[in-house]
């Protein structure tokens, strides 16, 4: 009888693990797919104004935009400070994030008091009307950009994605109408400044009312410390970053010219196009799956202390589930290079379709880091990304450095191994802070990328791959990416099911064996 009970017990705490487990995956999946069609949204837009921006301004006018853009982008990630991600670190009660939204709103009047004397100062000491309307238009956009993050920030603690991407895609209709609307009017590059600047406007007043909060303007000299101690640590992060995303184009235009730099970017561009889809995302969904582990365990907390191994084991089923979803992506993205760069950019632009496939098997690589800051956030060891970066810097830059000279193919070749090198880093970091068991994530990966080796090898059977994808015409094309991914599905599915049996019966409970639960996908 008392066998009889405690097997009657162990099979309906079984299924309720698996009811739960259940729930927790609809939950997960729905915010993924709110979050990836936000992004995809807007980048269909953005897609479109650059369309008509590209038929209506001059070069030298699209120039300027960029230009200015990019110094404002500057200012920009300094204004935010990392405020967004604190809110998603800290405790919410007290008043905690009252203080936040304030040191959001002060830092946004000051860049923009900033802004604006710079656009005095081009007015009157330079006489460049131009610049100066431009940077005027930049410095409202710069005066909101921090408060909205805030707000953005609240949305994700609270595991409101599917608001935050509803927000997010109504901006960006927006602004997407205004921008192309001015553009047809003759505004120039106003109408792009002025589409930005009504992208934040509307997702600041949807974010307050779908809040129904309102900050209390207040300060407390302690917490203070506390916000900018954090503060530093993001800043430091994205300046590094927004350098290093420039480095590329600005060392293969030094060495080798205008034309290969013109081509480096464009298959940066394209990897970026899909690497948001991918990067974004995950960010956004490692935050809020992370935290409610990170709370539930007694973290996040002011002070650095270990990670638990809760957070630990969720964040390495989280890594291999992101690997098995971006590897096809980045390989089918590869093997259809030659195509997709002559539909986007045209014929013209060719020999960028061998620079989109290399930098997308460099993708792979950069998968992992999209859990770390996040990760570590909630570890209280963010202090060790800054210094990551740098290095992860320093190694890609001198790689441009010395393969720039070879060509600009050995270049994104090097860009490659940097990648190798940050893929370390990554599985160092998150292992001895993040708690992550990197021995389960190499395991869990293997599946997909044999996998992938399936969905190539498929690819390549029916026709040209590669830079010569587009030689065999859209329609068999097609064909190859449908073969391809049902390829990369079923054996996927079979080396899962021949994997099972290979395992004792202990690691059935998904509670229990990270890589039994991240493989079921």
């Amino acid at each position: 009888m008392t066998g009889i009970l405690k097997k009657a017990c162990t099979w309906l705490s079984q299924s309720a693990l698996a009811v739960r487990w259940r729930r927790h995956a609809h939950t997960l999946f729905s915010d993924a797919l709110w979050t990836l069609l936000a992004k995809i949204a807007m980048q269909a837009s953005q897609l479109a104004t650059f369309i008509i921006a590209a038929r209506v301004l001059t070069s030298a006018e699209f120039g300027l935009f960029s230009y200015v853009a990019a110094l404002v982008a500057l200012l920009v990630v300094v204004a935010e400070g990392g405020w967004r991600e604190f809110v998603m670190k800290t405790t919410h009660e007290d008043d905690r994030v009252d203080q936040i939204a304030t040191v959001a709103l002060l830092a946004g009047f000051t860049a923009a008091v900033i802004g604006l004397s710079a656009a005095a100062l081009l007015e009157t000491r330079f006489g460049t009307r131009a610049e100066a309307w431009l940077v005027l238009l930049f410095s409202f956009w710069i005066m909101l950009t921090p408060f909205a993050s805030v707000l953005e920030g609240v949305l994700i603690a609270q595991a409101r994605l599917k608001e935050l991407s509803l927000i997010r895609i109504l901006a960006e209709i927006c602004a997407t109408l205004v921008a192309i609307y001015g553009l047809l009017q003759g505004w120039n590059i106003y109408a792009l400044a002025l589409g930005r600047l009504v992208s934040q406007l509307v997702a600041t007043i949807l974010s307050l009312l779908r809040l129904g909060w309102a900050p209390r303007i207040r300060i407390k000299a302690s917490f203070i410390r506390e916000l900018f101690e954090f503060s530093k640590h993001i800043t430091s992060n994205r300046v590094l970053v927004l350098f290093r995303s420039y480095s590329g184009t600005l060392v293969v235009g030094s060495v080798l010219g205008l034309a290969d730099a013109g081509y480096y970017r464009a298959a940066e561009r394209i990897v970026s196009a899909f690497s948001d889809l991918v990067g974004e995302p995950a960010r956004q969904i490692a935050w809020s799956t992370l935290r409610k582990v990170a709370i539930a365990t007694g973290e996040p907390t002011p002070a650095a202390s270990p990670a638990t191994p809760a957070l630990g084991r969720k964040a390495t089923t989280f890594v291999i589930l992101l690997m098995v979803i971006s590897i096809p992506i980045y390989v089918g993205l590869a093997l259809m290079s030659g195509t997709i760069v002559s539909v986007v950019l045209g014929d013209g632009w060719a020999p960028a379709a061998i620079l989109v496939s290399l930098l997308s098997i460099k993708q792979i690589l950069l998968v992992p880091g999209h859990v770390t800051e996040p990760l570590l956030s909630l570890a209280g060891a963010i202090r060790k990304v800054p210094a990551a970066i740098l290095l992860n810097s320093i190694v890609s830059i001198g790689l441009l450095l010395a393969m720039a000279p070879l060509g600009v193919t050995a270049a994104a070749a090097g860009q490659m191994l940097a990648a190798v090198f940050s893929f370390l880093v990554s599985g160092w970091l998150q292992s001895r802070h993040g708690a992550v068991r990197w021995q389960s994530v190499i395991r869990g990966s293997l599946l997909p990328f044999a996998a992938a080796i399936a969905m190539a090898a498929t690819v390549i059977a029916l026709g040209p791959a590669g830079p010569q994808s587009l030689q065999g015409g859209l329609g068999l094309n097609l064909v190859q990416a449908i073969a391809g991914a049902l390829a990369y599905a079923a054996l996927l599915a079979l080396l899962y099911k021949i994997s099972l049996k290979f395992r004792p019966a202990t690691m059935t409970d998904w509670s229990d064996d990270i890589d039994h639960a991240a493989n079921r996908v």
